[in-house]
């Protein structure tokens, strides 16, 4: 017997019966017998590789239900039978439902088999090609990460610092994947590979950059959309990216008219941690970095601000500060300090997550040069039960 399970839909108890039968031992099947008993299957029992419906049900037609069902089960085959062999029909369930099959009542019992085997199938192509993507997309997005920490360690040092930020506003805004806005965050700064080091440098410390280098910076926003916007699955992830900067009372870069809640909400989000962080890194307390953007009026959207507000008051005091040597550092370690060489050059900002790449870059550092020890890293207080798992790699 295959591992697929088959959802079938019918009102009539002796047609679900015949359904039964014909795929015994094949396939593992759920039955029933309305809309809404189908419907609470998909969310309570799924995933279900293909789904058979017929189309005269009570409650809403086989069309209507599987138009919903796609909703739910994008990846689910859907396969809908009927007694009423009605062209326009079918063309109207293939185009609203997605329909992968229409069949017709009686249906023989080998061509019903076979529709559903073939239903399966499909759906191990769909699922095949997805995880391949999903693959492919993680891998991508590993890399243009890598490149980043290497190419500007400042500007990674930042999306690494605002990523976790930013995931955590997400969920008290009860936004349903927060994840979507970590990873924004994380390639928010992906534009600055192109950028000098020296004008992020600047930035990062709050120092004031001079006409060409702020407007060499305000264009690192539309260059990252650029670079993501060309990889499948990250077309909305590049859009919020390119408003990164934009004031919510609609001044600032890029120069559209937009403003208010017509600015992705992710953008609104990223305004909001990126300041934070610029102004945490001018060494300014919690307190009146939330004092100064409270101030600024027409900066941010409220509701964003008040969550970085309330996250910041949960998380004081649930860090203590370690001292390990440079050979202990770890992949997943938060610096809680920058780490420098002797001569007191910046190599990694604090703040910022260790990576393999980092490790390797710092190994190699140390091999030409003398870096200064101890290196300070973050650790969860024992008592903090509230410690979340890095979700990015």
């Amino acid at each position: 017997m295959n591992d697929e399970k088959i959802l079938l839909v019918d009102d009539e108890q002796n047609v679900l019966l015949a359904f039964k039968r014909h795929l015994h031992g094949k396939f593992i099947t759920v039955t029933a017998s309305c809309s809404s008993e189908g419907i609470s299957a998909l969310k309570e029992q799924g995933p279900f590789a293909v789904i058979v419906t017929d189309f005269r049900m009570p409650e809403m037609n086989g069309i209507q239900f599987l138009s919903l069902a796609s909703q739910i089960a994008p990846d689910t085959v859907r396969i809908m039978i009927t007694g009423y062999a009605d062209v326009n029909s079918a063309i109207d369930a293939v185009n609203r439902g997605n329909v992968f099959r229409f069949l017709t009542k009686p249906c023989p019992s080998d061509m019903f088999v076979k529709a559903v085997a073939a239903g399966v199938e499909q759906y191990r192509l769909i699922k095949a090609e997805r995880e391949l993507m999903e693959k492919t997309l993680k891998g991508s997005i590993k890399v243009l990460i890598d490149i980043l920490s290497i190419v500007s360690p400042f500007a990674f040092g930042q999306a690494s610092r605002i990523s976790k930020l930013a995931k955590k506003i997400a969920e008290r805004l009860n936004i349903e994947r927060p994840f979507e806005i970590e990873l924004a965050a994380m390639l928010s700064q992906i534009g600055c590979i192109t950028l000098p080091v020296e004008i992020i440098e600047k930035k990062l410390k709050g120092d004031t950059l001079t006409i060409n280098e702020r407007k060499m910076f305000f264009e690192h926003p539309l260059t990252g959309k650029k670079l993501l916007s060309n990889i499948p699955r990250l077309e909305g992830t590049a859009e919020a990216i390119a408003y990164q900067l934009k004031q919510y009372d609609g001044r600032g870069m890029p120069n559209v008219n937009l403003k208010g809640n017509a600015i992705p909400l992710t953008s609104r989000i990223l305004k909001v941690v990126i300041d934070f962080d610029t102004l945490k890194n001018s060494g300014n307390s919690d307190k009146h970095i939330i004092d100064k953007m409270y101030k600024r009026l027409g900066w941010y959207d409220p509701n964003v601000l008040a969550a970085l507000d309330a996250e910041l008051m949960s998380i004081e005091k649930g860090f203590i500060v370690k001292s390990i040597g440079l050979m202990d550092i770890m992949p997943g370690k938060v610096l809680a300090d920058d780490i420098r060489d002797v001569s007191g050059a910046v190599l990694i900002t604090k703040g910022t997550e260790i990576t393999n790449v980092l490790k390797i870059r710092l190994f190699n550092f140390a091999r030409f040069r003398t870096i200064v020890e101890p290196v300070k890293i973050l650790e969860r207080k024992c008592n903090d039960t509230k410690a979340s798992k890095t979700t990015l790699f």
